[in-house]
């Protein structure tokens, strides 16, 4: 914990109250964004876990990806926390918004998997995060789906997304990580599970094949196995991209997106198609004082400077 906080946290307080107060100047200007058109015809569906606090996040990141790809819809599946007046601020941008309560998201997912796959549901109920995996599997109808959390910005046309969106069949397709980071090291997770999991995986900016009843059975026997092993936590963290991950692992086409989608330290790049701003101190403060400005700068001109 000590080193955790003098090298990862401590050199970091400026700049991530630098960000804070950036956050707070651009605030106003997420709720005047140029207008997304809604399509005469959705094809893509873009799905998005989202609460009030990361409001301005979720529209920024929505607004970012939407502008280059016309004929998407978006998914917002609620935490929760929003409110009347934060989806009208959201749809105000994005027109063709759908918000999931979280009371319909919990009934819908009660009668999918309470019965057959109790083990994924009462996973489902404990995870803050599992609406990756369950909840935006249960609402629209595409066969594949775009999923990104609310601190991954778009810089420039996700052409490699796009051809892989075309294909005649989905695929796994996501931005890879610094690191594999799953609920327990990849090599005991193989051990168990007889799987081969891909190294780096990360759930954050996804393309998916839309989960049904064989995938939910995968994971009901996958969770059944780790149980078993007392070294395993089941409910992790991280356990939301290792199911996924395990999804993925079944599929011989399932690869990473190239590296101007992969998560980075550091600059963002000049080259960069996506980036995730994971929540690690020296990176997230970067979302505010890098990647907003770099959104801005091409999307439209500002009357004074940024920075």
């Amino acid at each position: 914990m000590l080193k955790y906080k003098v090298l990862d946290c401590w050199p970091y307080k400026f700049k991530e109250m630098h960000a804070t107060r950036l956050r707070h100047k651009l605030r106003d200007k997420v709720f005047k964004l140029p207008q997304i058109p809604a399509p005469d015809k959705a094809e893509v569906e873009i799905h998005m876990f989202c609460g009030k606090k990361q409001l301005d996040m979720g529209i920024w990141a929505s607004w970012s990806i939407m502008r280059f790809i016309k004929n998407a819809v978006l998914f917002v599946h609620s935490d929760g926390t929003l409110r009347d007046k934060d989806n009208c601020s959201w749809q105000k941008v994005i027109p063709s918004i759908i918000i999931v309560s979280k009371k319909e998201a919990d009934n819908r997912a009660a009668d999918v998997l309470a019965t057959d796959y109790p083990l994924l549901y009462t996973w489902r109920c404990h995870n803050w995060c599992s609406a990756q995996v369950v909840d935006m599997n249960l609402f629209g109808e595409s066969d594949r789906l775009v999923i990104m959390d609310s601190d991954v910005l778009c810089f420039r046309k996700p052409t490699e997304l796009q051809a892989s969106l075309a294909l005649d069949e989905p695929v796994y397709r996501w931005n890879r990580d610094i690191r594999s980071a799953y609920l327990a090291d990849i090599e005991l997770l193989n051990e168990i599970t007889d799987l081969l999991l891909p190294e780096a995986f990360n759930a954050g900016f996804q393309l998916t094949p839309r989960l049904g009843n064989r995938d939910f059975e995968h994971l009901e026997r996958m969770i059944n196995l780790l149980k078993a092993d007392v070294r395993i936590d089941t409910n992790h963290f991280w356990s939301t991209q290792t199911y996924y991950a395990m999804c993925a692992a079944r599929c011989s086409n399932a690869q990473a997106l190239p590296n101007s989608y992969a998560v980075t330290l550091g600059q963002t790049q000049d080259d960069a198609v996506v980036r995730h701003y994971v929540g690690i101190p020296s990176v997230r403060p970067r979302y505010f004082t890098e990647g907003l400005p770099k959104i801005l700068n091409l999307g439209f001109k500002l009357k004074a400077p940024l920075l």
